[in-house]
């Protein structure tokens, strides 16, 4: 029986696992929920609620080519020991994902059965032969949506198509009302409306929170999730740089291909190499009471609290909103950033593994120089007129512009209905650039540029 496993390729459009395995013959497409990586893994009702907006689009697409989409929820092992009872032999196709494909590769040798995996063999290949290795896939033909896919007769019993099953399973963290639909449809309409015109500012807007909202690609999350192929992306957005006419328009395109395969380049890093280690030596007694006023939005730090505010409302920030939350918890608190990274990660729709790591890494110093930012000089400079702020802290809504990245200093602040500062930040940067210092004297080796690694690598879509 050729079964194909969906995980993070949510679509039918370029899907060469499933275009190859109708040619085969009988196809049982399949979507696992595994309860351990939704109970372990910092996933949460978001990326759940994402996943089922997807799955419902492929449903859909698969019952056009004449097939269905089935689901289990049990760990992919024991999944695949009760297929492999009823067919006796079974073919699985997937696209080679790192996690996914440890787990089948290791079941597939243990019980003789064999595995056909797809998509680039990018996995920790150096420098230049990488970069030959993707290009050239980014080029191939995209694969062709079956004309049909047959369905066996025989289905197991422990096999569902009906979503309403799928309610009662549980899931940590709030849905949002706000937030980026998932399927396939909705990814190429963002990536149609990025092509048409949202990429005309998109290197000036990058780092504003209002206008990179509209300018970035915000293709992210359907990159994460499969609702779109990197190559899709890559060949449509290749078409539309060529017919430019304006040099301008050529160069916003160019910068977004490039940060669309670095993002490749640190997904095809191996997750033992993402891990984040606990460095004693610069972070401080973990403070719970500081933790949740970041993760709710109450710092008293305006721009801190709007990021966190509108990443709880919507599931997205852009880089430097990013990069700052995490320097302000991790490095200007000195608090371990691994519960942050974890919260950050359950409140990212588009959260990636690697990508988030690495963002996180590149902030605490694991990766170069640790980066301590100002948000009150920051702020100003990202959102000078404050509207950002306003959005998402109507307590500030009517405050004067000199005072909404200081409200502090307003007269009649205590009538505003504002937190007071949570910490001095000047003083607090200060003492962490100290103990940066102090650390990076004693030649401590996660202080060390690692050979070949970038300044600072930026994946804002």
């Amino acid at each position: 029986m050729n079964i194909v496993l969906f995980n993070k390729d949510l679509r039918i459009s370029d899907h060469q696992p499933l275009t190859e395995a109708a040619r085969a013959g009988e196809v049982l497409p399949l979507y696992v929920f595994e309860p351990s990586l939704w109970k372990e893994a910092p996933l949460s009702a978001r990326h759940f609620e994402f996943v089922v907006e997807s799955l419902d689009e492929l449903a859909k697409g698969i019952e056009d080519q004449g097939g269905k989409l089935f689901f289990a929820i049990n760990e992919m092992k024991m999944v695949l020991d009760k297929l492999l009872d009823i067919y006796d032999s079974i073919n699985l196709f997937l696209h080679n994902d790192i996690r996914l494909m440890d787990i089948v590769a290791e079941w597939a040798r243990q019980n003789e059965q064999r595995v056909f995996s797809y998509g680039p063999e990018l996995e920790n290949v150096p420098g230049k032969l990488f970069n030959n290795r993707l290009n050239s896939y980014l080029k191939e033909l995209l694969a062709e949506v079956p004309n049909k896919i047959d369905v066996p007769s025989k289905i197991p019993d422990f096999l569902f198509t009906d979503f309403k099953k799928l309610q009662n399973f549980k899931v940590k963290g709030n849905k949002i009302r706000f937030g980026q639909q998932g399927g396939e449809m909705k990814a190429a309409e963002t990536l149609d409306s990025f092509l048409e015109g949202r990429f005309s500012n998109y290197i000036e807007n990058h780092q504003k929170p209002l206008p990179s909202s509209l300018s970035s690609s915000r293709l992210s999350a359907y990159i994460t999730w499969g609702n779109i192929s990197v190559r899709t992306v890559f060949q449509k957005t290749d078409e539309k740089l060529q017919a430019c006419e304006l040099e301008e328009d050529k160069i916003q395109l160019e910068e977004f291909l490039s940060k669309l395969t670095a993002r490749m380049k640190i997904c095809s890093t191996e997750n033992k190499d993402q891990q984040l280690p606990n460095d004693s030596n610069i972070k401080r007694e973990w403070n719970e009471d500081w933790f949740q006023r970041w993760l709710q939005g109450r710092t008293g730090i305006p721009i801190i609290d709007a990021a966190m505010r509108s990443l709880d409302k919507t599931g997205w920030m852009n880089f430097s909103l990013r990069a700052m939350v995490t320097s302000f918890i991790a490095n200007t608190l000195s608090l371990d950033e691994r519960n942050p990274s974890s919260a950050l990660a359950e409140l990212y729709l588009d959260y990636e593994p690697a990508v988030h790591d690495f963002y996180v890494q590149q902030q605490v110093g694991m990766k170069r120089k640790m980066k301590i930012i100002d948000p009150v000089k920051v702020g100003r400079q990202l959102d000078p007129d404050g509207a950002f702020i306003r959005r998402y802290i109507p307590e500030l809504s009517k405050l004067p512009d000199e005072y909404i990245h200081e409200p502090w200093l307003y007269p009649a602040f205590y009538q505003l209905g504002y937190e007071a500062p949570m910490v001095d930040v000047k003083k607090m940067n200060k003492h962490a650039r100290l103990q940066y210092q102090a650390l990076k004297s004693k030649g401590k080796d996660i202080l060390k540029k690692e050979e070949g690694e970038s300044e600072q690598l930026s994946f804002d879509f």
